[in-house]
């Protein structure tokens, strides 16, 4: 008997690319991002295989260490991101198809910019020079009280 379970799994991949497709469309067209989990869905590992292994690789992957590992990568598709976050422990908790201009994640958060900004002018030379005078100073007993006796 032929196994014919192949031309399920390519049936499934098919479908989930024409979806990537309208996702890719309304991004171009409106601007908004989509995002299909992948672990929500009822896929054999061979189907996953087969998606990433069609989506190919692209030129960005980005490794983050927050609350557990996590890997985004590019796609071969321009604006298609593949995202996988683990848990501490190191166990799979999410994977996504991100299909956006840049994933969210990877944004940077108004309130770290800001402290970001008011931490630059500390960074400049002439600071640094300052901090390091006054440190010396320090170190030597400048600038305390002399004993009167």
């Amino acid at each position: 008997m032929t196994d014919f379970s192949f031309l399920a799994d390519d049936a499934l991949v098919d479908a989930l690319i024409m979806e990537i497709a309208g996702l890719l469309r309304r991004l171009i067209e409106h601007g908004e991002a989509g995002i299909i989990d992948v672990l929500g869905l009822p896929l054999p590992p061979s189907c996953v295989a087969s998606l990433e292994q069609r989506l190919g690789h692209g030129e960005v992957t980005v490794r983050l260490d927050a609350a557990g590992a996590s890997e985004i990568r590019e796609t071969g598709i321009p604006g298609v991101w593949w995202t996988r976050h683990s848990n501490e422990q190191g166990r799979l908790v999410a994977m996504l198809i991100e299909v956006t201009f840049v994933p969210e994640i990877l944004k940077a958060n108004i309130a770290d910019v800001v402290r970001g900004a008011e931490r630059l002018p500390a960074l400049t030379n002439v600071a640094l020079r300052a901090r390091g005078a006054d440190v010396a100073l320090r170190a030597r007993g400048a600038g305390r009280p002399h004993d009167a006796s």
